[in-house]
């Protein structure tokens, strides 16, 4: 049997910094997770909007990865926090290859920078910033989820299960079509998100790729590759 084609949005880094030399980066946990749920992963690197339509063609699912900020003009607001951590390139790319992926009816599972364009990108709004996300140590969790029961989520993981945090924007207004399907307990913040039609939409706020050695984010990638 052939292997499910995941692609895995890339992002853009200077390596080593400020050295001028840009390099196509993305966490290698994520194609270990496909890998290990049997899927094959393949980089799609940052390039102009009008490739996106052949880089949906070559696959059978797309993740959107982690990274900068997403640009508030996207959704209607201006820049109302100090940092330079965008990348209007970036942002996109990444916009045309969900509209080709809506288009195709081809799965998009969303992670963390990813949920948040998403969720942009079908009529939401972000918080431009959050307190108290973003967790000290890379490795670990940090806080616990509230799972909406008979979810997708809820047959992958528990109400009360643990997870990391390494965000410090988040889901303000939730897109239309969306519903959230798991939240922070301490604020409401959401930390998943489905889509209410049935489509193959899943989004999380949290790495679930940092936690391969748990068993529930292993089943979040079985449920990506053989699923969704």
């Amino acid at each position: 049997m052939e292997k499910v084609v995941v692609g895995i949005s890339g992002n853009i880094k200077e390596l080593p910094a400020r050295s001028g030399l840009p390099y196509d980066v993305v966490s290698r946990r994520l194609s270990d997770g496909v890998k290990e749920a049997g899927g094959l992963p393949i980089i799609i690197p940052v390039g102009s909007p009008d490739l996106a339509k052949d880089y949906i063609s070559m696959i059978d699912k797309l993740i959107l990865s982690g990274g900068q900020n997403v640009t508030p003009k996207f959704y209607g607001e201006s820049k109302i926090i100090d940092s330079d951590n965008y990348s209007l390139e970036r942002d996109e790319f990444e916009l045309a290859l969900i509209n080709e992926a809506l288009k195709q009816n081809k799965p998009i599972f969303a992670v963390c920078r990813g949920m948040q364009l998403l969720n942009v990108a079908l009529g939401g709004t972000l918080n431009q910033k959050v307190e108290h996300h973003w967790q000290e140590e890379f490795s670990g969790t940090s806080q616990k989820v509230e799972i909406l029961p008979d979810s997708r989520v809820s047959k992958l993981l528990s109400t009360g299960s643990w997870v990391n945090s390494f965000h410090q924007q988040s889901v303000k207004e939730l897109a239309p079509s969306l519903i959230a399907i798991a939240r922070d307990p301490r604020d409401g913040t959401i930390e998943a998100y489905e889509s209410k039609d049935g489509a193959p939409i899943l989004g999380f706020q949290w790495h679930p790729e940092l936690l391969l050695e748990k068993a529930e984010s292993r089943r979040i990638f079985s449920y990506l590759v053989e699923q969704l």
